[in-house]
């Protein structure tokens, strides 16, 4: 039991780049809590691909090989209060649907094709020049976004309510990379995020899972109430992409090792997250080290 803890305590490291370990070294934060499941068989993954006749990138389908969806939820502590904030979802494969396949009635949550049809704009030329470049594609020039007569789109997070991020793949006519990544707003228009998995996954990490942060990257702003706590969790991400400093050496910088992303026997669905005993631990550990700079 404990070695199969600490296997899946190994694995949500490498997945995240060692996030949780600093999400818990975050004043203020508690309750870092990450879902562990079993991967998904190939043979299911294959099985999805037939049913939606689309090919998952190499890299989405690496990481449902390996783990059938991702989540991992932080509150943060603030004026006696413990409040629910930080978010980070990936669906389990099996709720992976593409959009247009809902209940319809006008609900930007769940459209209908006929929803989608009525809120979609008349496509427009291509720009002659090259517009400025988006948030979510640092380095690439402006890109037609996806249309829903078209393009099939999957839905992998629902942004708690705020939009969605789908994975997109181009039809006739449209130019957009296959498999890249779009958020759709509530008035269903997309915004690119990502070209690719390496792309959006560094993104969902580097934004810690903070309310809109979609929104945020695409260049749409955010909600004065979200506004307010990205200043007093992490004010940094208000700034914009920054480029990396020039004496930063590359071999230091962190890169995705795809090599962790490996086909594993499914098991149930585990959680790892603060225990009191590390708490205790952790508040003894502290004291004794006061202690040893008194003397």
């Amino acid at each position: 039991m404990e070695s199969r803890k600490e296997k899946d305590c190994n694995f949500v490291t490498d997945l995240t780049l060692g996030l949780v370990d600093t999400l818990r070294g975050l004043g203020g934060v508690q309750d870092v809590s990450v879902v562990v499941r079993g991967g998904v068989e190939r043979a299911s993954v294959v099985a999805w691909e037939q049913r939606h006749n689309v090919v998952l990138p190499p890299a989405l389908r690496a990481f449902y090989t390996a783990t059938d969806g991702f989540k991992l939820t932080w509150n943060y502590a603030t004026a006696g209060k413990v409040l629910p904030l930080g978010n980070m979802e990936v669906h389990p494969l099996g709720r992976v649907n593409r959009l247009g396949s809902g209940r319809g009635s006008g609900d930007p949550l769940a459209p209908s094709i006929t929803d989608l049809a009525l809120a979609e704009d008349p496509p427009a030329a291509a720009p002659l020049e090259p517009a400025p470049l988006r948030p979510g594609g640092a380095g690439t020039p402006h890109i037609p976004p996806p249309t829903f007569h078209s393009s099939k789109m999957f839905e992998v997070d629902t942004c708690q309510g705020y939009g969605r991020v789908v994975v997109s793949y181009p039809g006739r006519g449209e130019t957009f990379p296959e498999g890249s990544y779009w958020f759709i707003d509530l008035s269903l228009r997309p915004h690119l995020l990502a070209l690719d998995t390496h792309t959006y996954w560094r993104l969902l990490l580097a934004h810690l899972g903070m309310p809109q942060w979609q929104a945020l990257v695409a260049g749409l702003g955010l909600t004065p109430w979200a506004r307010q706590w990205y200043e007093v969790v992490a004010g940094y991400l208000l700034d914009g992409p920054r480029p990396p400093r020039v004496s930063q050496a590359q071999e230091l910088v962190n890169k995705l090792d795809w090599s962790v992303f490996k086909n594993k026997k499914t098991h149930k669905v585990k959680t790892v997250k603060d225990s009191p005993k590390d708490a205790a631990k952790d508040a003894k550990d502290a004291t004794k080290d006061a202690g040893k700079q008194k003397e």
